[in-house]
């Protein structure tokens, strides 16, 4: 035999108390709902004052903020730096270790200096296709100055300097009047004498 389970029998009407109770429930929430929407001046005030204390907040928490993340920017920074003078010094060190070595001391030598060790012969191989370069300033049919630089240096010093073109936006009124013949120096007492002369 099966055993049946007694479940009580559930009323198909809802007697009429309870019905309004649930009712008035009902009612009483969609009041309250309503409140809360609806913002009495009360409640304003308090809204009005909780955003204000927001932003005091906020404002006492953004300099620190502030002050943190340029702190931490700056240790980046600085530890950019550090890893790059490490590599620096590392390629440094590099380069004082190379010089440790007697053989890379004699390969430098050699190549730079032109060192040669004893009993070892120097050759030095001359391609025929190079060719002296000529000279920019000079041509070939031009005489090689043949005076000393002590009399260069007199002649420079006795040369008269070409006269210079005159302004055209200076009017003649306010020009001073020089002369356009110019004049010969005058010979100085110990001067050598010019063989053109």
């Amino acid at each position: 035999m099966r055993k049946r389970s007694i479940r009580p029998r559930r009323p198909s009407t809802v007697p009429v108390a309870s019905r309004d109770r649930e009712n008035a429930e009902r009612a009483a929430q969609r009041k309250q709902r309503g409140r809360a929407i609806a913002f009495p001046k009360q409640d304003m005030a308090s809204v009005v004052i909780l955003i204000g204390v927001l932003i005091v907040v906020l404002l006492a928490i953004a300099a620190p903020l502030r002050n943190f993340y340029e702190g931490r920017a700056e240790i980046a920074r600085a530890n950019e730096s550090i890893a790059r003078l490490e590599a620096q010094k590392e390629a440094l060190e590099n380069d004082i270790a190379k010089y440790d070595d007697e053989e890379y001391l004699k390969q430098e030598a050699r190549r730079r200096l032109g060192v040669m060790e004893e009993g070892e012969t120097a050759w030095r191989i001359i391609d025929p296709r190079m060719t002296a370069p000529e000279a920019i300033t000079t041509g070939k049919d031009d005489v090689p100055d043949t005076r000393g630089w002590a009399e260069v240096l007199w002649d420079s010093l006795r040369e008269v300097p070409e006269a210079l073109p005159p302004a055209d936006d200076a009017s003649p009124a306010s020009a001073p009047e020089v002369s356009s013949a110019p004049e010969a120096p005058a010979p100085a007492p110990d001067a050598p004498q010019d063989p053109a002369q």
